[in-house]
């Protein structure tokens, strides 16, 4: 009896093991596939420290120390590249994206937009997400180098 136990408790401890361990295609190889585009992280109001529009319905904003988030908006903001910053509406003292807390571009216009997704990011995602909008130019090594030019076949003139 005893042994079966043991047995059975030997066998469950190898196979959660083994179902804990991914695969080598879930690996960091694309860091396009690990970023969670439909994060529910909130950011502390107050930590708030600068953002970066990357296109019309998201940005990056950071927080204390180096930490970022990829923030989705519910519909596009054409105020947002063009404001200095933003305000945020919120219930609390966090930026979620439930609730309905929404963050304001522009002074004059009051432009506000609600939250759809935050996501927090590591440094390796940041810069990927960077690249990816076009804010920031790709490392020489990611780029394609030219291959050596190529000479043609002689053409014969016929005549």
């Amino acid at each position: 009896m005893k042994k079966t136990v043991l047995i059975h408790i030997i066998t469950a401890i190898t196979l959660s093991g083994c179902a804990s361990t991914g695969s080598p295609e879930s690996g960091g190889d694309d860091l396009g596939e690990d970023l969670d585009f439909s994060g529910n992280d909130c950011i502390l109001i107050r930590t708030i420290r600068d953002y970066t529009p990357l296109d019309r319905q998201h940005l990056l904003i950071r927080g204390p120390g180096r930490r970022s988030y990829y923030v989705a908006l519910l519909s596009p903001a054409f105020d947002m590249r063009g404001s200095i910053g933003f305000q945020v509406r919120s219930r609390d003292d966090q930026l979620c994206p439930f609730g309905g807390d929404r963050i304001v571009f522009g002074s004059l216009s009051g432009e506000s937009v609600g939250v759809r997704s935050i996501s927090r990011l590591t440094t390796e995602q940041e810069e990927f997400l960077l690249t990816r909008y076009g804010i920031n130019q790709p490392d020489e090594s990611e780029t394609p180098t030219e291959s050596p030019e190529v000479k043609g076949a002689e053409v014969e003139e016929l005549g």
